[in-house]
Parts: structure tokens; sequence; C-alpha cells
């Protein structure tokens, strides 16, 4: 399969974005004692968003995140990342930064992307 780079540097761009975020929302509620009510509700929100993104590019499991044809790489790479990761991302919106279901459920996020950021990242060396 002949890889497009800009395409796959835009699919590695998204994943890392997500991956960055979930390892940020892990580490901005690490220390328990300075959560405030009102950082608590924007880490929240912070979590929505990065599951409903998750969520809806797995609808289509294309980049543009609309019902058409998918190219290679969305086939190989992209659709099965966005499937898996969602699929995975089980943890409830409303869960309290202060639980450990907090850190294991954006562990497990990060975990797929790392692994679809791995996948992606040694086939555009293989064929560099």
């Amino acid at each position: 399969m002949e890889l497009d780079h800009n395409e796959a540097l835009a699919i590695i761009g998204e994943l890392q974005r997500w991956h960055d975020e979930a390892r940020s929302l892990v580490d901005d509620a690490a220390d328990k004692s300075r959560l405030s009510s009102n950082s608590i509700d924007l880490l929240k929100i912070r979590l929505t968003k990065l599951k409903d993104e998750i969520k809806d590019a797995a609808k289509h499991e294309t980049l543009s995140r609309r019902k058409e044809p998918k190219t290679d790489l969305e086939q190989f790479f992209f659709g099965p990342a966005v499937r898996s990761t969602s699929a995975n991302f089980r943890m409830r919106t409303d869960t309290s930064p202060h639980s450990e279901k907090w850190n294991q459920g954006l562990h497990e996020v990060e975990h797929e992307l790392s692994y679809a950021l791995h996948n992606i990242q040694g086939s555009l060396k293989t064929n560099s």
C-alpha cells in the first residue's frame, strides 16, 4: 500500500492530539487536594469534549467526519483506531476526577491511541 505522507501526518496529528488530551486530563487531576469545584467542572467538560470527538470520528471513520468513501489510510489505520478507542472509552463523563476510575478510564484511552500511533508511525517509517 502506498502511503500518502500528508494524510498519514494528519491522522497521526489527530490521534496524538487526543492522546495528549487524555494524558493532560490525568495530569491535571493528579493533585486531588487542589481540585476545586470549578476545576472539576472544567475537567469534566474537557472529558466530555474528548469523548464526543472520538465517538463522532468513529461514526464515519474519516478525518472529515462525513459519510464518504474512506481512503486506504482511513480504512487501515484511522477507522480501526477510532472504532477501538470509542468502544473502549467506557468511563462515564460524570466520573469524578477524585475517583480511581478517572485515571483507569483515561489510561485505557491513552493505551488504545498509543497502539494506533505505533502502528501508523511504524508503517510510515517502513514506507519512507
